[in-house]
């Protein structure tokens, strides 16, 4: 997957910082693996879209052959970064058996 340079996102109290490779929430960093990082990315990019689970996997790892289960961990791994539910989301939408939705406002800067 390619990012984009020179793109910020904010939503809620978090700053998603594309060159950086930066989350972060009130000043302080949050700690995200690689793979992790990038699901958001893409999801963010794509805030209020559904994005089907097999474009999501293709998106993350290109031709590569992974379960379903290590895309369900980075959503997993996600909420837990952001503090969310998956019974009340306030970020990751999860459209059962079809794929994921970012519901939170994002604001782009520069």
């Amino acid at each position: 997957m390619s990012l984009q340079t020179n793109n910020i996102y904010e939503f809620k109290d978090f700053r998603l910082d594309f060159t950086e490779k930066t989350l972060q929430n009130g000043g302080g960093v949050i700690s995200l693996t690689p793979k992790v990082f990038e699901t958001l990315c893409v999801l963010v990019e794509n805030a209020g879209h559904l994005i089907e689970k097999d474009e999501l996997m293709q998106k993350l790892w290109q031709d590569r052959f992974v379960e379903e289960s290590n895309l369900t961990f980075n959503i997993k791994m996600l909420r837990k970064a952001l503090g969310d539910n998956a019974q009340r989301p306030q970020f990751i939408e999860t459209v059962q058996s079809r794929g994921y939705r970012f519901i939170a406002d994002v604001k782009r800067i520069g």
